[in-house]
């Protein structure tokens, strides 16, 4: 039985020389390419590559550089000081520098939490990635399954059309009741119609399945056939241990939500971190000028009884003014905010958790199910092909006695109608087994 199976062959490809024939490999590969969710997924993670570069520069000083102007305008009187105020204008310039020197390490863990965001990114692709495979298998088996029916359908109304043809022949020299001619005639439109029908999944299941690949239209797109010898030699593992614990190194989904709970640890630390003192380093350098309008910038040299040039470059060399300091905040009450944040950061973690392990629970189920699929489709496929072997034989017999006028035509459309049946269930069957075997592949 086992090598019926492995020389049962795709009945048609239908191949047309000015199609370009894509395999599954490559449809996969073109869609890791191009898919839209994929692409939307690397655009997020040029996102966090930036977070990276914000998490780094928290370690580095600032530098600002501040300019201002201004005007006073109209004569006053000071009282305090009894002298009359002219209109004037004035400048100032600054340039500071700060950098924290410690606050609680939430730097480290702000730059921690980045970079395993960013490698989730990473896995996600990988999840998209593979979830997408299995996606664009199920579509292809689809279109291959399409197809085959197609050919089964193409088949019948050939043979509904001869027996038509005959049976009009014999009909028109009084050998056969026009009852007959009339249901192998309604036998020959609802054929014609199944025809039609394969024809259209056919051409839907296609434009589905380029729709997985990616948002651009692909001219004169067809897929390759793949035989029962292709998907049995792709070296499936069938031991539940030994699938099982690849599933838990491989497995995207839970490198992803294991890394979603190493991010909710940094989330709690860098709560945390907001109990402890910050201490930062501050300097700034700052200058300014001042003029009286309509006066010009001199003032009076008591040593020469001289006025000198105090203009604006010189009022700034004299102005100069250096500044360093450090400055120390200590938390002492911010009305829970801290207490809360850091609670629910503990609460997300262990949500995250309990998140995970149950991922895997259901893992070890999920694959538990795919092996006793596959062992199930491929029973089910050995029993098809047998049956349909049977029932091609036993349609062979009846077509020959219904020419040979031993059985009636009732009888033979039965005997069609069983074959029909034997067909598609073998078509069915085996594009299930195709697909089992896929998804056990999915898990490892």
């Amino acid at each position: 039985m086992r090598n019926l199976i492995f020389n049962f062959i795709v009945l048609v490809s239908f191949t047309v020389s000015a199609q370009t024939e894509w395999s599954l490999d490559k449809c996969i590969g073109y869609a890791k390419e191009h898919n839209i969710d994929i692409l939307k997924q690397k655009s997020l993670n040029q996102s966090y590559s930036k977070d990276i570069t914000i998490a780094k520069g928290n370690y580095y000083p600032d530098a600002n550089f501040n300019a201002s102007q201004g005007f006073s305008l109209g004569n006053s009187f000071n009282v305090s000081t009894g002298v009359g105020q002219l209109e004037s204008r004035f400048n100032s310039f600054s340039l500071s520098s700060s950098v924290n020197i410690f606050n609680g390490m939430s730097n480290k863990y702000k730059l921690l939490r980045a970079r395993l965001i960013s490698e989730k990114g990473n896995i996600d692709i990988d999840r998209l990635g593979l979830d997408l495979s299995l996606d664009i298998a199920h579509k292809y088996f689809q279109v291959l399954f399409n197809k085959e029916i197609l050919v089964v359908a193409k088949e019948q109304e050939i043979i509904s059309k001869q027996e038509t043809t005959r049976l009009k022949k014999l009909y028109d020299v009084a050998l056969k009741p026009k009852n007959e001619l009339l249901e192998m005639e309604s036998t020959l439109s609802m054929d014609k119609k199944e025809t039609i029908t394969a024809l259209n999944n056919v051409n839907n299941s296609l434009i589905e399945l380029q729709g997985l690949l990616g948002i651009e239209e692909i001219k004169n797109f067809d897929i390759k056939p793949i035989s029962v010898e292709t998907i049995e030699n792709s070296n499936s593992i069938m031991n539940f241990d030994d699938v099982f614990n690849q599933a838990l190194i491989k497995n995207p989904l839970l490198k992803s939500t294991t890394l979603e709970s190493e991010i909710n640890e940094k989330d709690v630390q860098i709560a945390k971190a907001q109990f402890f003192p910050r201490i930062n380093f501050n300097y700034s350098y700052s200058s300014s000028y001042y003029h009286i309008q309509g006066s010009e910038d001199l003032v009076f040299n008591q040593q020469t009884g001289q006025f000198v040039d105090n203009g604006f470059f010189t009022q700034l060399d004299n102005n100069r003014t250096h500044y360093l300091g450090f400055s120390l905040t200590v938390p002492i009450f911010n009305r829970f905010f801290t207490q809360a944040s850091v609670d629910k950061a503990n609460i997300t973690a262990a949500v995250n958790k309990l998140e995970l392990q149950n991922q895997k629970k259901e893992l070890k189920n999920k694959v538990k199910i795919a092996i006793n699929d596959v062992g199930t489709a491929k029973t089910n496929l050995e029993a098809s092909l047998s049956a349909s072997i049977s029932q091609q034989e036993a349609f062979a017999i009846a077509q020959k006695k219904y020419l040979e006028g031993y059985i009636t035509s009732y009888e033979f459309l039965v005997s069609k109608s069983k074959y029909i049946k034997a067909q598609s269930d073998l078509i069915t069957a085996k594009y299930d087994y195709f697909f089992k075997i896929k998804v056990l592949e999915y898990y490892q």
